[in-house]
């Protein structure tokens, strides 16, 4: 009866050690925009690239906000909760309901009964915004302070080490955009989950305005009623997996650590963002990172006007709002604890990637 046994727990102290033994890195950036160079002639415009294929990147940013607000609602709601992990301690208890908004429940003729009451006291409480409605990310972006290796997140801003740096370029004039990390366990290129990671400004807004707004050519095959032929997409065409770039004998044997990759909780245009990617490869530390600088730029176009005279027709120039896209890409083998600079004329990263816990 006894050696049974012995095989299945054997294989699961094999799995439980493998998963202990993996190392855990912390990972911090400062991004960083340059001044513009007017000599500059090189042509560092996107559209000469592929858009950044996203597919299993992480969006970590958005999901350290949704555990921070899921914190927020619950004390809101007078839940008990640890911090260390975001579970409810204790049950429901006084909703953490604001002055005004008591005050006005007080007073109101149309709460009839305590039902009523806490519906509105958990409207009250889900007043705290999530990321995709910021107009701009802060430079460190929020997170909850954690110190186990169980998944993958954010850190938070007390965690960082690099704050003197990023103080360091303002003082030099620069404009950081984003300075955040995360904690993350050893892989391989294979298995690495890329950060989807985004700061700045938030152009959502003004873009998809833009998207709405009819063309030159809508306009025209309005008025002339032509038959459009039907356009096709090469840019929908899939691309191949980044791991098709590089022979097979620079993938090593590291153990994949399990972690589902969530899918991007915020699919905004954001001043800056790309995803980044730290793996082993042949026993070293090796990044590869992807980022588009987005900038807003007024420019002067055509316009058609539609008139009743005897010319139906004419032209005149507006003055419209375009995105311009600049790509930074970057492959590179690194060093744990030394601080990395990468350079680009329009763009800056600072790294350092620290061992935890080992």
């Amino acid at each position: 009866m006894i050696i049974k046994y012995v095989l299945p727990l054997s294989l699961l102290s094999a799995s439980f050690m493998a998963s202990a033994n993996l190392r855990w890195f912390d990972i911090e950036l400062i991004f960083f925009e340059r001044p513009t160079d007017s000599e500059l002639k090189e042509d560092l415009s996107a559209e000469d690239f592929p858009a950044i294929n996203y597919t299993n990147s992480k969006d970590i940013i958005a999901e350290a906000y949704q555990e921070l607000q899921n914190v927020k609602y619950k004390e809101c709601m007078g839940i008990e909760v640890d911090t260390e992990n975001g579970e409810q301690i204790d049950g429901l208890d006084q909703p953490a309901i604001s002055k005004d908004v008591n005050e006005a429940f007080e007073t109101s003729s149309q709460i009839n009964n305590d039902d009523e009451l806490d519906n509105l006291a958990q409207l009250e409480c889900q007043r705290y915004i999530n990321v995709a409605e910021l107009d701009a990310l802060p430079l460190t972006p929020e997170a909850l302070t954690f110190e186990h290796t169980d998944y993958i997140y954010l850190l938070s801003k007390e965690q960082l080490e690099l704050n003197e740096t990023a103080s360091r370029l303002k003082r030099r004039g620069l404009t950081p955009l984003l300075h955040t990390g995360w904690r993350q366990p050893e892989s391989n290129i294979r298995n690495a989950t890329p950060m989807y990671l985004y700061g700045g400004k938030n152009l959502s807004a003004v873009i998809n305005k833009s998207e709405n707004d009819q063309s030159l050519e809508q306009m025209l095959n309005e008025y002339t009623q032509f038959e459009q032929s039907e356009v096709i997409d090469l840019n929908g065409v899939p691309q191949s997996s980044d791991i098709d770039a590089f022979p097979s004998d620079i993938v090593n044997d590291v153990e994949p650590f399990e972690n589902t990759p969530s899918p991007l909780l915020t699919e905004q245009t954001w001043q800056l963002q790309g995803k980044f990617k730290v793996f082993i490869r042949r026993n070293y530390l090796n990044i590869e990172a992807d980022f588009d600088l987005n900038e807003l730029v007024e420019q002067t176009v055509d316009n058609i006007n539609f008139t009743d005279g005897d010319n139906g027709l004419a032209l005149q120039q507006l003055t419209e709002t375009v995105l311009k896209t600049e790509r930074f890409s970057q492959f590179r083998r690194v060093i744990s604890s030394e601080i990395h600079y990468f350079d680009h004329p329009k763009l800056g990263i600072i790294m350092q990637i620290r061992r935890y816990n080992h």
